[in-house]
C-alpha cells in the first residue's frame, strides 16, 4: 500500500491498548514506519518531532484531546491527514472534525476492511498533494527563469537606450551610469530595501534619456547656455518621462519610474523643474537622484567648464542641505564621499 517514496509514517494516538494493539496489527502487514502514543500530549510530541503523513487519533484521550490534536497538526502541517475514531462520538463531532479538516471519521470498534480503505484514501491524497506540490515548484522554477530572462532584456534594453543619448552628447558618456551606481549606493546607506534599489537603479539609468529630443547643438556648446537654451534643455525630464511612461517591465517594479525620471531636477525650496514641485512633494527616491546628479554632473568635464574638484563639489551639496538637497541624502552621500577618499573613479565604481 505504501508509495514508492520514502517509508510512509503513521502516528497512531490511542489510550486503550487492545485497540491500539489492534490497529498497529492491521497496519503493520504494509511498509510503514508506525509510531504510538497513549494520551494526547505526548502525540503532539512525536508529531511535531517526526512530522508523519498520517495521524490516527481517538478523540477521548488523556491529556490533549483528539481535536486538539487535529488543530495542532492541520496548524502545523496542512498536508498530513489525519483520522479520528471513536467509540462515543456524535454526529456533532463527526461534523466538527471533518470542518476542522479531518480526513475521515471511523466508530469503534475498528474495522480492518475500512481502516485499510481509509488509510488507502489517505495515501491517495498524500500522492496527489505531492504531484501537485511538484508541479507548482516547475511552474515556479518557469516562472523565476523567466522572469529572470525578461529582466536582462529589459536592462539590456536599457543599456542600449543610454548609449543612444551618449551618441548625441560624448561629454556625458558613462553619465547615467554613475548617477545610477551613486544613487543606489546613496538608498542602501539609507537602509532602503532591494526592490527600492532596483527602481532607483533603473531610473538613475534611464533619467537623462530624454536628451534625445534636445538639439545636439545645445549638448556640446562650449558656452554658457542662453535663457532660451536652457528652457529647450530643461524640457528633458519630460522627454525622458513620456519616452518610457508605457514600458510594462518598468511598471511592474512597483512604482512608476517614470515620474521618478520626470522629477529627478526638482528641488526642495521649488526652484526645480518641470512642475516646482516642493518639500513632500518630491519622492524620496527622485531626492536621492538629485543628489546624486549634482554630484557626478560637477565631478564631471563639460564643453562649458572643466571638472569640479569634490572639496568645491560637497560645498555646493552643503551649502544647499535642507534648502535645495534633502539632507539624510546629502549625509549619506557625503559618508560615500569619505569612505571614497574624495576619489570620484571609487565614488562611482558601485558595492
Amino acid at each position: 500500500m505504501a508509495t514508492d517514496r520514502d517509508k510512509i509514517k503513521i502516528l497512531i494516538i490511542e489510550d486503550e491498548p487492545l485497540v491500539l494493539d489492534l490497529v498497529v496489527t492491521i497496519l503493520k502487514r504494509f511498509d510503514f514506519d508506525l509510531l504510538t502514543a497513549t494520551n494526547g500530549d505526548d502525540g503532539i510530541g512525536i508529531f511535531e518531532k517526526e512530522i508523519p503523513a498520517i495521524v490516527l487519533t481517538d478523540i477521548n484521550l488523556p491529556g490533549a484531546s483528539g481535536m486538539d490534536i487535529l488543530k495542532r497538526v492541520k496548524r502545523a502541517s496542512p498536508a498530513t491527514q489525519v483520522i479520528i475514531f471513536s467509540g462515543v462520538g456524535t454526529t456533532s463531532d463527526v461534523i466538527e472534525a471533518l470542518r476542522m479538516g479531518a480526513s475521515d471519521y471511523l466508530v469503534k470498534p475498528v474495522n480492518t476492511g475500512l481502516l485499510i480503505h481509509t488509510v488507502k484514501r489517505c495515501l491517495e491524497r498524500i500522492e496527489l498533494i505531492r504531484e501537485r506540490m511538484e508541479r507548482k515548484a516547475i511552474l515556479e522554477r518557469e516562472v523565476r527563469e523567466r522572469t529572470a530572462g525578461l529582466r536582462r532584456i529589459f536592462y539590456e534594453t536599457v543599456k542600449v537606450l543610454g548609449r543612444l543619448t551618449e551618441k548625441r552628447d560624448p561629454y556625458t558618456a558613462g553619465h547615467q551610469q554613475r548617477v545610477a551606481l551613486l544613487a543606489t549606493a546613496i538608498g542602501r546607506k539609507l537602509g532602503l530595501s532591494a526592490n527600492t534599489l532596483e527602481i532607483i537603479n533603473v531610473a538613475g539609468l534611464l533619467h537623462d534619456i530624454g536628451k534625445i529630443a534636445v538639439p545636439v547643438e545645445l549638448l556640446v556648446k562650449p558656452a554658457k547656455l542662453t535663457a532660451l537654451e536652457m528652457d529647450l534643455m530643461r524640457m528633458h525630464p519630460q522627454a525622458s518621462y513620456d519616452i518610457i511612461r508605457d514600458i510594462p517591465f518598468v511598471e511592474s517594479l512597483g512604482k512608476d519610474v517614470s515620474e521618478l525620471v520626470l522629477t529627478h531636477h526638482e528641488r526642495l525650496d521649488g526652484s526645480g523643474y518641470p512642475r516646482g514641485l516642493t518639500g513632500d512633494q518630491i519622492e524620496r527616491e527622485s531626492k536621492i537622484l538629485c543628489v546624486s546628479d549634482v554630484i557626478e554632473a560637477m565631478s564631471s568635464h563639460r564643453p562649458y567648464r572643466p571638472a569640479t574638484d569634490m572639496e568645491t563639489t560637497k560645498r555646493e551639496i552643503i551649502s544647499q542641505k535642507g534648502r535645495r538637497y534633502c539632507p539624510d541624502c546629502v549625509e549619506a552621500c557625503l559618508e560615500l564621499i569619505e569612505e571614497s577618499g574624495n576619489d570620484t573613479r571609487r565614488l562611482f565604481s558601485g558595492p
